[in-house]
């Protein structure tokens, strides 16, 4: 959780380093860099700069320790800057939690997608980024001929989004997995995101079939699946099948 406001007293309070952010970009196979030098001040130039930080309003995103030192990581003047202390004692004082912590608002997955092309199944890596912010919004992203194409919605169980992928693919491409294969059900009594239940082996013609098969213990962990598996048993879906997923209903 995060609070709005919180006192931080330190004792014995020694600061080593200090280290301001950095630009960072993202390169085209999604991985971070910057080309800005790495800068650490120390001694008064170090204490300074933390005091004018400190001067204004800062936001503490964590306090770790490494090696006998504390890395504490804050934004504030600063987009996000870094500093190495020592105390003796902290005492932290706050009185109520405002809302989920921001780590906890935005995940980051990293996916195998099967697309079924003229040529035969392609394999490409998918980024699938979901955040809470605001209201609840979720992007796919894959690179493919080229191109680097997006899927964008507002289901937290993903389909919308997945949904939008396949609009944005050419009508010879298909998106093959477990989200959009007629026998990937979601759990009738509250599914989490990415996870679908195979019943390939079972005709489903209404909700209620899948209580046992979603709810026992053992058949559930026999037929769990992440949503973007693929199985030689795949079929898409189509209306005139029932299938507890709400894939179609978004194009």
């Amino acid at each position: 959780m995060e609070i709005s406001e919180a006192r931080i007293t330190f004792s014995g309070f020694q600061i080593k380093e200090f280290e301001p952010s950095r630009t960072w970009q993202e390169d085209e196979n999604g991985q971070l860099y910057t080309n800005d030098p790495l800068v650490i001040h120390t001694g008064s130039v170090a204490r300074n700069m933390l005091e004018n930080e400190l001067r204004n309003s800062v936001r503490v995103m964590g306090i770790t320790l490494v090696n006998g030192v504390y890395d504490l990581g804050a934004c504030g003047i600063d987009p996000y800057f870094s500093a190495r202390i020592r105390f003796s004692r902290v005492d932290i004082e706050w009185d109520d939690y405002s809302r989920k912590a921001w780590y906890e608002l935005h995940h980051q997955y990293q996916k195998e997608l099967t697309l079924a092309t003229e040529n035969g199944d392609v394999k490409v890596d998918a980024r699938i980024h979901c955040s809470e912010e605001v209201a609840y919004s979720v992007s796919v992203v894959i690179q493919y001929d080229g191109k680097e194409i997006w899927g964008h919605g507002t289901d937290y169980l993903w389909t919308d989004a997945f949904a939008s992928l396949q609009k944005e693919l050419p009508d010879n491409v298909k998106i093959h997995c477990c989200l959009t294969c007629r026998h990937g059900n979601m759990c009738p009594v509250g599914n989490t995101p990415g996870k679908l239940f195979c019943t390939k082996d079972v005709v489903i013609t209404q909700k209620s079939d899948l209580y046992f098969y979603t709810e026992d213990e053992a058949e559930s962990a026999k037929r769990s699946r992440d949503c973007t598996n693929v199985c030689d048993s795949y079929q898409e879906q189509t209306e005139e099948d029932f299938v507890y997923n709400d894939y179609l209903l978004n194009f």
